[in-house]
């Protein structure tokens, strides 16, 4: 007697997402990535963003560039390669995965390209999404998904989108096909602002789905691929950025010898993390929940406060991460770039850095881990 096989797990597909640009959400997915990679999760990111900053920032600018159309291979080895195609309607879809050198193995990328903004260009809301009958462009990462699953030979567990700063098509496209999206923040009174943006553009974006859904329905009602997607689950916020300074020692701690404090957010810093954490409970959450029926649009597990991580600024660390293509929290294995502080060793208080955002990485992954479930 034949036995069915198992079917796969389905990895879960979380955006990483906010309108404002500069608030580290290519470096957020990679170093994210990394963690859950080293925590033996098998992760696949997919730069969807047409400034490909995740791609040159894990590969390195030489290795991307190799990845991008030529003469000889006209499609190049980045998303266009099935993007085009699919579009296109002439068969032959294609995924090629990516490994950084210094990433976890655990790790693959789907390279972005500048070619997004024609993809972003063929969507029209109007014609494809409200009458339902495009909505297989929207999702197109669905199929990406499926398509690297089979080109890795392996099950991935989380997929991690990173999207350009708006909320054009390529995010709708995104957010259709994603279980959850996190946002990350920075200290600015524009990332209070653009919370609230969220909380307003969310709920349409999902009513816009459900028109065109209930259309193709109407006419398909035995079709139910479409039928759980448009369903995006808000799974947090990570603060970044943000300044901290040791914690003055009282005059009894001084004359008792006990040494100087812990570091702590910096007031300023501070005032602005309870703004931003105030908009993310009025602005988005609430928002999501008076607009949104039919699914529940925050995730069960998430924190009271919603924040999933913490990660202050990184200072030349960043740009170091950068040039050596080197995930933030496994720099003290590298020596650091001359040209960038004048000395390859690390100071004391870098090391620390270092070992400080590892450890806030690995925190990140674990909230990702629990609340994703």
């Amino acid at each position: 007697m034949k036995t069915s096989k198992s079917k796969s797990p389905t990895p879960k597909i979380i955006s990483i997402f906010n309108n404002k640009g500069g608030v580290g959400k290519s470096t957020i997915c990679w170093n994210l990535a990394d963690a859950l990679g080293q925590e033996g999760k098998k992760v696949l990111l997919i730069d969807f963003d047409p400034q490909c900053n995740l791609s040159i920032a894990m590969l390195g600018e030489t290795t991307f560039v190799k990845t991008l159309p030529t003469q000889n291979a006209p499609y190049g080895t980045t998303i266009r390669s099935f993007l085009q195609r699919f579009l296109q309607n002439t068969g032959g879809e294609s995924i090629s995965l990516h490994k950084g050198p210094h990433t976890s193995k655990n790790v693959h990328l789907i390279a972005g390209d500048f070619w997004l903004n024609v993809y972003a260009d063929s969507l029209n809301v109007g014609a494809d999404l409200l009458t339902g009958t495009g909505l297989t462009r929207y999702v197109a990462l669905r199929r990406i998904v499926a398509k690297a699953t089979e080109a890795a030979k392996t099950d991935f567990d989380y997929v991690l989108v990173d999207l350009p700063p708006s909320f054009g098509a390529l995010v709708r496209a995104s957010f259709y096909s994603s279980d959850y999206y996190i946002v990350p923040c920075t200290s600015d009174n524009f990332s209070v602002y653009c919370v609230g943006l969220i909380g307003q553009m969310v709920p349409a974006f999902v009513g816009d789905w459900q028109i065109g859904l209930n259309r193709f329905k109407a006419t398909n009602p035995h079709f139910h691929d479409f039928d759980t997607l448009g369903k995006p689950v808000f799974a947090g916020w990570v603060f970044n950025g943000f300044d901290t300074a040791r914690r003055r020692r009282t005059k009894e701690e001084i004359n008792i010898g006990l040494p100087t404090g812990d570091k702590q957010m910096v007031q300023a810093d501070r005032t602005m993390h309870d703004r931003v954490a105030t908009a993310i409970r009025d602005d988005l959450v609430g928002s999501l929940t008076k607009n949104i029926q039919g699914f529940n649009p925050i995730a069960q597990s998430v924190p009271d406060n919603y924040r999933i991580g913490d990660t202050e600024d990184a200072n030349v660390l960043i740009q170091n991460s950068l040039w050596l293509n080197v995930p933030i929290g496994r720099l003290d294995k590298f020596e650091q770039v001359v040209s960038l502080q004048d000395r390859r060793s690390w100071a004391a208080n870098q090391v620390e850095q270092i070992a400080l955002l590892r450890s806030k990485f690995a925190e990140m992954a674990a909230h990702v881990i629990s609340v994703c479930a």
